[in-house]
């Protein structure tokens, strides 16, 4: 799951690196999150069969944050800088994966507290 700039377009069966590698970032099934460069950045727990996955989109603050939260966990890299618009989106390489959308909801306050051992990542930067 991930984000996307605004202007990101996707056909059907596109693979999320088939554009703009640069705008867009998501976390994959084994934990790793992905943005420019292909290079994948390790910490954030993986998923299995029946996990549950979330993505907090801070778009009040300042910087605007991505922090994702895996079993209701927070996840300890997170993303900062993201645009002021995105695309949600969701890919599965695997045949017949599946997924469901438990909600949708606006927080007046954040849950992410971005503790000790926390890294945020800047969006629109290489990261290393």
């Amino acid at each position: 799951v991930g984000i996307a700039d605004e202007s990101v377009r996707y056909g059907r069966d596109e693979h999320p690196q088939a554009r703009s590698e640069d705008k867009i970032v998501y976390q994959d099934y084994s934990g790793t999150i992905e943005h420019i460069g292909g290079d994948s950045i390790w910490g954030n727990y993986g998923l299995s069969d029946g996990s549950r996955t979330g993505m907090e989109l801070n778009m009040e603050s300042n910087p605007r944050s991505l922090t994702f939260f895996n079993d209701d966990e927070e996840q300890p890299n997170f993303i900062i800088n993201i645009p002021k618009a995105v695309r949600i989106f969701c890919y599965f390489g695997n045949k017949g994966a599946s997924f469901k959308i438990n909600k949708f909801e606006f927080l007046s306050t954040p849950t992410a507290r971005h503790g000790e051992g926390s890294r945020a990542l800047e969006y629109g930067k290489e990261w290393k």
